[in-house]
């Protein structure tokens, strides 16, 4: 139990440049462990170049296993992880993982103190003609008869059961910061409202669980900005503004407490539509030019309400009242060229994309993500500059959380997560569409091969509002 303590503390600690040492050097890793594997094939078990490849997988490994336990592995669905970090594939790679594929193996464990004949004996044994036991006890015997003791061998069966346990627990936690955030966002415009002092501890609170939890599992918490609510619009909104600006400056190597400024800033963009009436926010139709006045004034509104609450950051301040800034329509109307604060362009970026894919109920249709990506390319300059969109496109891929996708196998998928390679996220297989696929569907990788092929390609994407299909389903 101890043991367990220590090990989430040490997680909780690691900063995202540190994470991002540790995909590096386990996707370097396995990129060795791929060299052995190949060599294992084309070289006597003592020849030079085996050994000295062998080595070199060893020496790289005790690095990354100092201060652990153990090196995991794991192949889930076409995608590789380092414990539940993704690591980039790339084309050295397919072999090796069709190797583990065609053995029903998910994943590989290497323990301290392995040596480089016993990485020989492993590469073999993976070379060999040998069908392994379905049961996890006569693996782990079959290993160990040919004297491999740090090498652990999972089942793919096993594993894909662990994995999804951890993706399942993290969707119930983003949705927990999710909902505390609305919470602590309705406390403060409660507090406008009333005119009382605003206590800015609990939304500081939440925010710092919302930027960790951003660091540890991005797609998760991004995942949920898909879903739009009609009656609480404003709030949902500021919250997915701020999940995507969050994750953005995580993108862009922010620290944690420049993450939190962003994320609190972006929250509370809006705070000055607190004074427009009710009916012009949610007025389902054209606004007229004396309600667009009203809506015009929110920027500054907002501006002076936040210098006025203790503990609140110059930079929310900033943000709110230059989060419109942009285009040839861009209110407050200021004099001169005025550079916006990079805080400002990411929230303008993140903002405009929440509204263009928002299901307002005075839209007769909602924009699709990968459509949304198209028009934010098409305005590209104005809402933020070429650089940020250009990191937002890597963030969010080519086909966002939410997109609906034809694949060349005539499947239909919808994007639940992305991978490292921009144009093969992982999908949910729909043969229902009516929402009952997320608790019984098969959740599958476009970067899964077969004899160095994808098994599946995207064909094209496929608007859900003309297909009669309600993706809103899928994230509840």
């Amino acid at each position: 139990m101890m043991e367990n303590e220590r090990d989430e503390q040490l997680e909780a600690r690691q900063t995202f440049f540190e994470k991002q040492k540790l995909i590096e050097s386990a996707r370097v890793s396995f990129h060795l462990l791929a060299a052995v594997l190949r060599n294992i094939s084309l070289y006597p078990h003592d020849h030079p170049i085996l050994l000295a490849s062998a080595e070199k997988f060893r020496d790289h490994l005790q690095k990354v296993l100092t201060d652990r336990r153990e090196a995991a592995f794991y192949l889930v669905r076409g995608e590789l992880f380092f414990e539940t970090l993704a690591i980039p594939i790339d084309n050295s790679f397919s072999t090796s993982i069709d190797l583990f594929q065609d053995k029903d193996i998910g994943g590989v464990v290497f323990k301290p103190n392995i040596a480089s004949d016993e990485i020989v004996r492993f590469a073999d044994m993976m070379s060999s003609d040998i069908v392994f036991s379905s049961e996890q006890e006569s693996l782990n015997v079959t290993t160990a008869k040919r004297g491999i003791l740090h090498i652990v061998i999972h089942h793919a069966l096993l594993v894909d059961r662990q994995i999804g346990k951890v993706i399942k627990a993290r969707e119930r936690k983003a949705a927990d910061i999710f909902r505390d955030t609305i919470g602590a966002l309705k406390d403060v415009v409660e507090a406008v409202y009333l005119e009382k002092a605003s206590s800015m501890r609990k939304m500081n609170t939440v925010m710092q669980n919302m930027v960790d939890y951003v660091l540890d599992n991005r797609d998760a918490l991004v995942g949920l900005t898909s879903i739009k609510m009609y009656d609480e619009y404003t709030f949902a909104h500021s919250v997915n503004t701020a999940i995507l600006a969050v994750s953005l400056g995580t993108y862009l190597t922010f620290k944690k407490p420049q993450l939190a400024a962003l994320g609190i800033s972006a929250l509370l963009h809006d705070i000055g539509k607190v004074g427009i009436p009710k009916e012009i926010i949610n007025k389902p139709g054209k606004l007229t030019e004396e309600e667009w006045v009203h809506v015009r004034k929110h920027p500054v509104a907002g501006a002076i309400f936040l210098s006025k609450v203790p503990g609140i950051s110059k930079l929310a301040t900033v943000a709110a009242f230059e989060h419109h800034q942009h285009g040839e329509k861009a209110y407050p109307v200021i004099q001169g060229d005025q550079k916006k604060h990079p805080f400002s362009q990411i929230i303008s970026l993140a903002d405009s994309y929440e509204a263009i894919t928002a299901s307002r109920i005075y839209y007769s249709s909602r924009i699709p993500p990968d459509e949304a990506m198209q028009i934010l390319i098409k305005n590209r300059g104005v809402t933020s500059s070429l650089v940020l969109l250009k990191a937002f496109i890597n963030m969010m891929g080519v086909f966002p959380v939410g997109t609906l996708l034809k694949l060349d196998t005539g499947e239909v998928g919808l994007v639940m997560h992305q991978t490292a390679d921009l144009m093969r996220p992982r999908v949910l297989l729909l043969t229902k569409f009516d929402g009952s696929e997320k608790e019984t569907g098969n959740i599958i990788s476009l970067v899964e091969t077969l004899d160095g092929r994808y098994k599946r390609s995207i064909a094209g994407t496929i608007n859900p509002t003309v297909a009669k299909i309600n993706v809103k389903k899928y994230f509840e």
